[in-house]
């Protein structure tokens, strides 16, 4: 019977090695997807955050010059990547680890993959301690490793890793100080959050952690005037820490609060939709929290419609065992989806912080599906690891090919002559770019960008017909405009029949080339056109180039646009 002891023990320790095991070898797989080909623009910085980030760390010198002259983030993430740049450079004694924005895009990517990494066993240690299953706790893991919108995230300098972390991290200290409501453990999560909103503005939101704790602290003691002012105590000691964090890593919010305040203002009434912005038009016809539920499955994949569900299942099928921390781990994705998702501005990006919790909230159904009915809960477990890690495989496809601007523009340069004119469209990259270790410049051409999101009147018309009898080739760099504009006739009349005409080979000119780099695995592509444009226009987006194959007059462009669409102008 001892050695039988011994044995049991033996495996029993080995059993618990294998979930260590396991989520070392997901934590490595998913690094690995997060860190592939950050130089996948080759220094080209084709993120417009990344280009505003990459200048304000440019502008920053220890410590007589710090600040950023820019407030859509937070200063945390700026004076990090300036801090590193500085070590790299000392390293490397190279200084353009500091100036130039490809060197200082590569260093923040470093930042956001090793943050989006780090995520994956921070979704096991909450799920553990929340739903207290090992094996639950892993395949969340699993989940969170081959999750594509935090692979994408991860190859941009942006704060969504960063924050998405935090946010996780916040809410195992607040359970943390749910069991143990101590000095110490609200200091720690008043550290965590000042760090999270010295990220972005948004940090504000994850507030609700470790507020909901504290309530369900307050309200499980003893009422009397010395444990209130305790706990009030408690509450501001938190606070504190969290601002003096917060005006340490972001100190120009205050110091040039005037330039701060008006750019929240701004970035305040684009997400509501009280200013109307070219890149948010895209959300004219859509539908608050179903246009963020139906983009949650290129985020996701299929294991999205168990994360939309679960999430509403989860409390009848784990309220009674511990609703404290149930209701902790509800608080903050709840209200998050239910304030964000009602704004005008819905880019896939703004869901990401929520997704860990999605995450959990899937794989909980899923196991209690799998307790009740083994066969049915077995196989959708089954099929949903496989078919993430595929999508996740055919996303990651895109890292390995040469990114759609760089391969246009290469096409570029050896079939169109020195000398063309090629008109680009404003608000987008301008093609051909520079390619790397190469003396090919754009100089060689006559480029122009045509102002298309201008208002449609008499004067655009004139405008387009005069461009378009000038334009030897006509470059499309994305869906960014015509993927919306041809969709707005009651708005844009004249530039949905300018792309109308276009596409149909009617305006006299004929694509030439297209450069596409859509997800793909074992021959199997997924056009991802019908998602929002974010999810595709940074990093493979569509690039079509026409030719201009019929001679014509103003005058005859003029006639093709005005047809149908001059009664409608003013």
């Amino acid at each position: 019977m001892k050695r039988m002891g011994r044995v049991f023990v033996f495996f029993k320790s080995s059993h618990l090695s294998l979930y260590s095991a396991g989520l070392i070898l997901l934590t490595a797989l998913g690094g690995f997807l997060r860190f592939y080909s950050l130089d996948w623009d080759s220094g080209l910085f084709f993120h417009p955050d990344e280009r505003n980030i990459a200048a304000a760390v440019s502008r920053i010198h220890f410590f007589d010059q710090l600040d950023p002259g820019f407030f859509a983030y937070g200063g945390l993430l700026i004076y990090t990547y300036r801090a590193v740049g500085e070590l790299v450079s000392f390293i490397t004694q190279d200084p353009s680890w500091v100036s130039s924005w490809g060197n200082i895009n590569i260093i923040g990517r470093f930042t956001s993959a090793l943050f989006s990494t780090l995520t994956i066993p921070a979704v096991y240690l909450l799920t553990r301690t929340v739903f207290e299953k090992k094996i639950l706790a892993l395949f969340a893991s699993l989940i969170a490793a081959f999750t594509v919108s935090f692979i994408q995230t991860a190859h941009y300098a942006t704060t969504e890793s960063l924050l998405t972390f935090l946010s996780v991290v916040l809410a195992l200290l607040s359970l943390r100080l749910l069991r143990r409501p101590t000095l110490p453990s609200y200091l720690v999560c008043g550290l965590v959050y000042g760090l999270a909103v010295a990220t972005k503005m948004s940090g504000l939101s994850i507030l609700v952690f470790p507020l909901t704790a504290h309530l369900l602290v307050v309200f499980g003691q003893a009422r009397s005037l010395r444990v209130f002012f305790h706990n009030g105590l408690l509450l501001i000691a938190f606070l504190a820490i969290s601002g003096l964090v917060f005006v340490v890593f972001s100190p120009y919010t205050f110091l040039d609060w005037g330039a701060f305040m008006e750019s929240m203002r701004y970035e305040s009434r684009v997400a509501t939709g009280k200013y109307s912005v070219p890149y948010t038009l895209q959300f004219t016809h859509t539908l608050p929290y179903l246009f963020q539920l139906k983009n949650l499955f290129w985020q996701l994949g299929p294991i999205a419609f168990f994360s939309i569900f679960g999430f509403v299942l989860l409390p009848f099928v784990w309220g009674r065992r511990n609703p404290a921390k149930l209701l902790l781990f509800f608080s903050f994705p709840t209200i998050y989806f239910l304030y964000v998702g009602s704004w005008h501005a819905k880019f896939i990006r703004f869901m990401v912080p929520i997704l860990p919790f999605l995450i959990i909230a899937a794989s909980v159904v899923l196991f209690s599906l799998y307790s009740r009915r083994k066969l049915v809960g077995g196989g959708f477990i089954v099929l949903l690891s496989v078919s993430t890690v595929l999508w996740a495989l055919a996303f990651f496809s895109i890292y390995r090919r040469e990114q759609t601007r760089i391969a246009a523009s290469r096409w570029i340069y050896q079939h169109i002559p020195s000398g063309s004119r090629i008109f680009g469209e404003h608000w987008d990259d301008g093609l051909p770019v520079s390619l790397p270790h190469s003396d090919l410049s754009p100089s060689r051409y006559d480029i122009e960008q045509l102002t298309i999101y201008e208002p449609d009147t008499e004067e655009k018309l004139d405008y387009f017909a005069e461009k378009l009898s000038l334009a030897d080739y006509l470059v499309i760099n994305s869906r960014r405009l015509y993927g919306t504009l041809i969709h707005l006739e009651e708005r844009y009349p004249l530039t949905s029949r300018y792309y109308s005409l276009l596409f149909s080979g009617k305006l006299g000119y004929e694509k030439v080339a297209e450069f596409t780099s859509y997800p793909s695995l074992f021959g199997v592509t997924i056009n991802d056109d019908a998602s929002e444009e974010t999810f595709q226009v940074y990093d493979h987006p569509k690039v079509m180039i026409f030719a201009k194959t019929r001679l014509q007059t103003q005058d005859r462009f003029a006639e093709l646009l005005r047809d149908e669409v001059f009664p409608t102008l003013r």
